[in-house]
């Protein structure tokens, strides 16, 4: 379970810009997946929309692997420090 909490804290992190883009872009990719779903375009604009729907989603998911990398604990550190805790050392 303490590794479950670890694990969430590196990713919800509010402050940082990353995380919010990441948010932003799967908005935009369930957005138009609805919008698929729901219109059922035909021809070129169907394929534009999975493209780009496509494309989103692989870049929250780098942008995801991304700031879990740059929020990875020290080595042999086994608490899981923000951006706010390191500057307090």
């Amino acid at each position: 379970m303490a590794f479950q909490l670890s694990s969430l804290r590196r990713l919800w992190q509010p402050r940082h810009p990353l995380f919010w883009l990441i948010i932003g872009l799967q908005l935009l990719s369930s957005s138009m997946t609805a919008a698929l779903h729901v219109l059922q375009p035909q021809g070129p604009l169907r394929a534009a929309l999975v493209l780009f729907a496509l494309i989103n989603t692989l870049a929250g998911w780098w942008l995801l692997a991304r700031l879990w990398r740059e929020t990875a604990p020290p080595n042999g550190d086994k608490h899981v420090q923000g951006p706010a805790d390191q500057q307090d050392r």
